[in-house]
């Protein structure tokens, strides 16, 4: 087994290595007798053939000499690391001398060797922004919640949501919001955590522009809650994703779902993945603790200099800070759990998740450990237990999106791996994550790049808010005549995987289709309303029930397709999802991707799928009246358009014989006629002409399957008149 997978491995370029892996058993591949790591490639996409390994769609393994700046890592000549993005694992290539018969590819490549060095480590701190009316300390509205509308971020203005406190005007005291009290509970409830009923706040005093006070509070020590998890799958980046009309296979553009419409219009949403049916993964949440956000700096370049401004709207809004224990091991588990966490607090509604408007973002603490000799199965070590060996953490600032969670995590275990065995490994620091466009240099799009060095433990001077008392929770505080435990009870929304199981039992459709509609908290109101509406118009009853699935199937194509094009696209037609880099910025949204901001609502859509199960409308009518209601009338019902436009099925049978013989009998189709009389091999075709003027005599109106089955009896007595 050694010799066969000696063999495998060496007859792969390792320069150019490409391989998709699930499970890694281990060993070393130095010396003739040891077991070389057996890889074993899994599903991708839907192929999951074998064929994976030799046509180059897999996992991308990068050269550490492409992803380190020169600057730190100078002596990459006899290091060529590769890093494999589901397992985290750094490799380096050990080249033996060339065969002599030549340096051909094939005999550089059968030289190469793999030897596992590093694995990666990773912790993460979510900083997610509490939707609540106003901030943590002052009366002041947030700009998420201060109207009813959503508003672009370059249509807000600088300073307006600003209370005396948030800048910090002297003699001013904070005022707790209760309501980011209670929206902070119960997000620390939907992550497992063990809340505190007594907590407190304090002072972390350090200096930045755009924080006025000069300390930010915070509950470092005392927290809200603490000793959490979270279950979640590691991120995909092997999805396909629809861009301009065609598959768009860029490996780090993937999403989590992706739904395939079939002709008919009907959707097919399957879940992809890159390690296939992958067991959940287990996130522990050290604390929760609620705290205040700064301000925000913008830099400009004014002439040849640049000149930074300060925007306090959101200095003094209400955050939680969610800090986990290191037990993350690559790069997409770290996208994987942020999005779970992201999607799960939009779901129970307590932040809305918009990475790209700042209301979540999150800092990485990457390191790396050694893999000795004899390590067993790394991918598979106990989280809980931080490998021996382990680096200096490195702590990676604001990231807002995931792909620059991946790109900067990779980034920076790429950078420590080659600093490692240049024997200057890194010491403890700071840094932000730098976006680039891809290119060789940067084929993930950017770098990381010191902030400062912390070479002692920063002294941040931790002090108790003299102003704020503890935080406890009781009846009085959560105001109402409900204990903690009952609070949660009565206040906790239903989560995502009892939805998925409600939507599935109670609705008979299928779970990948209810885990597209629970990313849109809103769909599931306008799903069942839709679903309740059509079976109250419906003139049938049937088993199973067809009505669910079709709602679910145009709810997850076509109307969220007409919603994000409405959000994405200018008064030009062009998207505002695609950048000259192909990064995704959603900055210039026209509003958030959600059926909440849609001009077609449960009542209308549900109408509109009654018209269709009752045979009223066909689906090619039905998608331009679907179209009519989104665009131009927003009030009428799906009835009155298809009215107003002459959209009726004709489903009669003797209406349509009489359209067939007026066809057929027509003296324009008479050599037709008498082709189609003389029979032969041309007959079908003819068949298929006559169709056509059917249809066209009826302006589409005529029901296929109906209407094929009068013109077949039509043409019966045609042929059934000639002499014998």
């Amino acid at each position: 087994k050694g010799a066969q997978a000696e063999q495998r491995v060496g007859a792969l370029d390792a320069n150019s290595f490409i391989v998709h892996t699930s499970k890694i058993l281990h060993a070393t591949m130095i010396g003739n007798a040891r077991a070389y790591r057996a890889i074993i490639p899994v599903q991708h996409g839907l192929r999951g053939k074998l064929r994976a390994v030799a046509n180059g769609r897999r996992r991308l393994m990068v050269k550490t000499s492409r992803r380190c700046s020169s600057t730190e890592a100078t002596d990459t000549t006899n290091h060529n690391m590769l890093i494999d993005r589901d397992t985290g694992i750094v490799w380096e290539t050990l080249s033996s001398s060339p065969s002599s018969s030549g340096d051909s590819q094939h005999s550089e490549a059968t030289n190469n060797r793999l030897r596992p060095l590093y694995q990666t480590i990773i912790g993460i701190e979510i900083h997610a922004q509490l939707s609540v009316p106003t901030k943590l300390f002052s009366t002041a509205p947030t700009r998420q919640n201060h109207s009813n509308t959503f508003e672009r971020n370059d249509a807000v203005s600088a300073n307006v949501f600003v209370h005396s406190y948030d800048m910090a005007y002297p003699g001013t005291l904070p005022s707790l919001s209760m309501s980011a009290v209670k929206a902070s509970v119960i997000s620390a409830a939907a992550l497992n955590c063990q809340i505190h009923e007594t907590s407190r706040f304090e002072r972390k005093h350090y200096f930045y522009p755009d924080l006025p006070n000069g300390y930010q509070i915070t509950q470092q020590r005392w927290p809200l809650a603490s000793n959490g998890f979270v279950d979640f799958r590691p991120w995909s980046n092997n999805q396909r994703q629809m861009k301009k009309g065609k598959q768009n296979t860029n490996l780090r553009r993937g999403k989590p779902t992706n739904c395939n419409k079939k002709h008919d219009g009907s959707a097919k949403v399957v879940m992809q993945s890159n390690q296939g049916e992958s067991e959940n993964i287990q996130l522990r949440i050290e604390r929760i603790q609620l705290e205040q956000d700064t301000g925000k700096t913008i830099t400009n370049s004014i002439a040849s200099a640049s000149q930074s401004q300060i925007d306090l709207n959101r200095a003094g809004c209400a955050l939680i800070e969610i800090v986990s224990h290191p037990d993350l091991r690559s790069a997409h588990e770290a996208a994987g759990v942020v999005d779970k966490i992201r999607k799960l607090l939009k779901h129970v509604g307590t932040c809305d998740g918009r990475m790209e408007e700042g209301s979540l973002r999150c800092d990485l603490n990457v390191s790396i450990a050694p893999i000795f000799e004899g390590d067993l199965a790394p991918s598979h070590i106990q989280r809980s237990k931080l490998p021996e060996g382990n680096g200096h953490r490195v702590e990676v600032k604001n990231l807002n999106s995931l792909r620059q969670i991946i790109s900067a995590a990779e980034y920076e275990v790429l950078r420590q791996s080659i600093l490692a065995r240049n024997n200057t490994p890194t010491g403890r620091e700071t840094r932000t994550f730098h976006v680039k466009p891809i290119s060789k240099e940067f084929p993930f799009g950017g770098e990381t790049i010191i902030i400062r060095k912390k070479g002692d433990s920063v002294d941040y001077r931790f002090m108790p808010e003299p102003d704020i008392p503890p935080l406890i929770l009781d009846e009085e505080s959560l105001g109402s005549n409900l204990n903690l435990e009952e609070f949660i009870e009565e206040n906790m929304p239903e989560l995502p995987e009892e939805t998925v199981a409600r939507l599935v039992n109670d609705y008979g459709i299928s779970q990948d289709v209810a885990d597209v509609i629970i990313n849109d908290p809103p769909a599931i109101k306008l799903f069942e309303h839709a679903v309740e509406t059509a079976k109250m118009e419906l003139n049938y009853n049937e088993s199973p029930d067809p009505v669910p699935t079709m709602v679910g199937n145009w709810l997850c194509n076509d109307l969220f397709a007409l919603v994000k094009k409405s959000a994405t696209e200018d008064g030009n037609g062009n998207s505002a999802l695609e950048t000259d880099n192909g990064e995704e910025s959603y900055g210039s949204l026209n509003h958030p991707i959600s059926v909440e901001f849609s001009t077609v609502k449960g009542d209308r859509l549900g109408s509109l799928i009654a018209m269709i199960a009752n045979g009223i409308v066909s689906t090619s009518m039905a998608k331009k009246i679907l179209i009519i209601m989104f665009k131009e009338d927003l009030q009428s019902s799906p009835m009155e358009i298809a009215k107003s436009n002459g959209w009726r099925v004709i489903s009669d049978m003797n209406t349509l014989i009489q359209l067939c013989e007026s066809v057929v009998f027509n003296p324009q189709n008479s050599s037709q006629l008498d082709q189609y009389r003389k029979g032969g091999k041309f007959q079908w075709k003819i068949e298929k002409f006559l169709i056509g003027k059917v249809m066209a005599a009826s302006n589409g109106n005529a029901h296929p399957e109906r209407m094929k089955e009068a013109l077949s009896s039509v043409l019966q007595q045609v042929t059934s008149s000639l002499p014998q």
